[in-house]
Formats: C-alpha cells, structure tokens, sequence
C-alpha cells in the first residue's frame, strides 16, 4: 500500500508539472485574444478555477451544516498565501514585486480582503447578508478591473473588411477556443495531481503517527492552496510575473469572497466566539500586516523579508501543536 502511494505521489508531481505548462501557454493565448492583461487574465479566470477545491469543501460542508469549516479551511489557506508561497517565489525569481498600478492595486484588495471577514464575524456570526456582502466586492472590483484591463484590441474586435481578415479573424478564434480547452483540461489535471499529493501525504503522516494538527495546517492547508502556488511558482520559473502574480493575489480574493459569500449564503456561520480560529486569526493578521510593510516602500520582497515570512508560518504550526 505504501508503494501504492509513493507511486501515486510521483505521478501526481509530473502531472502537475505537465498541466502547470498546459495552463501558462493558454493563459497567454487566451490573454492575446482578448486583449487583457495577462495579470487580468490570471486573477480572474485562473483564480476562480483554482479556487474550485476550496468552493467544493466550502459548499460540501454547508450543505452540512457546518460552514465554520469552509471558514477555518479559508483562513489557514490564507496564511499559506502570504507566508509559504511568497516564500516559494522569492526562492524561484529571486523578489516577488509590485511594479504596475494594477498588480500594486490588487495586492492592497488582497490584502484588504484576507482581513474583511474576520472583522464581518466580530459580531460572532457570518451572515448571508455578510455573504452578499462579500460577493458584491468581488463582482465589482473584478468588473472594475476587466474595465481597466484593455492594453490593446483584441483580435476579435478587429474588422473584418476583406475575406483575408474574415479568414484570420476566424483562425484566431478557433484557437482562443482550443486555449480555453487546454486550459480546462489542464485545470482539471492539476487538481487531481493535487488531489494525489494531499492523499499520498496524509498517508505518510498517519504512518508516522505525526499529530493532527500537521495534517490539518500542514498538509490540508497546503493541499488546498497547491493548486495555485503550484502555477505561480511554474510561471516565475518562466518569467512570467504578471501571471504569477494575478493568480496568487486573485486566489485570496476569490477565495474570502465569492467562496466565503456562497457559503454563507446557503448556510450561515453562527456561534463564532474569539477563541474560535484565534490562532489562525491572529497569525494571518500578522502576516497579512508584514507582507504590506515589506512590500509597500520598495514595491517588492527581499529574500530576507520572504525568510521571516516564512518564520510566521513555522511559528504558526508549532503554537497549533502547542495548544
């Protein structure tokens, strides 16, 4: 059995490495297409579909009854986000910075976003006016952001007066189409690799008899967020930091948005004490506090800065062990 699932573990790892080139070559097709920004595209379209286990376990579980799962699941991904994956990054390209107006825009959003629902539930309660709340943002600074997006024409837009640039016009759009399937079958390939990898390492971790709390903040947290740490790394290895960037900081917005809002939509979160998460609350805070103030005066992270990023983490698993 054991074999079994190094086997599973190895080809989860060339699976997400295959599907992880798929998706960067059709982001950037689909990108040139429509004419958006690549960080655009990514901190949309990549972001929702990367999104899809945290809305599957967000929607699973208030179905349920009990959403303070999708909750705690979101807040500890949320960490994830602002510690270890800026960690990986810095490691890949060296910095990970924010030099357009757009990137700088939606890092604060990100930001802003990762804290709003924990001020929503000091009132001990997640509600779905909270949910509508909190998708409400969503549609409108990704409305916003679309709108200001454009840096050229798309090809579609372009007239087609003669039979030539009716025939390129066409050619374009039959392979925007096969970008979008790419990137469908690549989304759906990284997500099973990711799904293998969580699978085979909880294993390991209940052979070993290590605690709970290693599969929970560790493995499960990390299980969630590998889809999209996975595709930033793979895009800064590629020097593509637009993409890296959107789908990163979009992630977060999707996630403590438009998942947070469906959840409490259907099932909302209520009894919320301050000891519940605490934490979790706490050391996201933190982090979240500590990457703007890195970030915000030379618009980028240091390897230095990324390091102590990574410390928050390793401290925030040993206070969950130790508590």
């Amino acid at each position: 059995m054991s074999l079994l699932f190094v086997l599973v573990f190895f080809l989860s790892c060339a699976l997400l490495m295959i599907s992880g080139n798929w998706i960067i070559k059709a982001l950037s097709g689909i990108s040139e297409f429509l004419g958006w920004k690549e960080f655009t595209v990514a901190f949309i379209i990549m972001s929702i579909a990367t999104a899809s286990p945290e809305l599957l376990v967000g929607v699973s579980s208030a179905i349920r009854g009990i959403p303070e799962l999708s909750l705690g699941n979101i807040i500890g991904q949320n960490i994830i986000h602002f510690t270890v994956a800026i960690f990986i990054l810095v490691l890949i390209r060296g910095r990970f910075s924010v030099r357009s107006r757009a990137t700088r825009t939606a890092t604060l959003f990100s930001a802003f976003m990762a804290i709003f629902p924990l001020i929503l539930v000091l009132d001990g309660s997640l509600s779905r006016i909270d949910g509508l709340i909190l998708i409400l943002l969503f549609l409108v600074y990704t409305i916003r952001l679309i709108q200001n997006s454009k840096r050229r024409e798309s090809v579609y837009d372009v007239e087609a007066d003669s039979p030539a640039t009716g025939k390129f016009i066409l050619t374009d759009f039959t392979s925007f189409l096969k970008d979008v399937g790419i990137l469908l079958i690549g989304v759906a390939v990284l997500l099973i690799a990711s799904q293998g990898i969580i699978s085979s390492s909880i294993h390991f971790v209940q052979l070993l008899n290590l605690p709970l709390v290693i599969v929970g903040a560790v493995i499960v947290g990390i299980g969630t967020s590998l889809p999209e740490i996975y595709f930033s790394a793979a895009s800064a290895r590629k020097e593509e930091p637009e993409l890296m960037a959107g789908n990163l900081l979009g992630s977060t917005v999707v996630s403590t948005s438009l998942v947070l809002g469906i959840v409490s939509l259907i099932s909302p979160v209520t009894g919320i004490s301050w000891h519940s998460y605490a934490t979790s609350r706490i050391f996201l805070f933190i982090s979240v506090c500590l990457f703007i103030s890195f970030i915000w005066p030379d618009k980028k992270i240091s390897r230095t800065e990324a390091w102590i990023l990574f410390t928050i983490y390793l401290l925030f698993i040993a206070t969950e062990m130790l508590l």
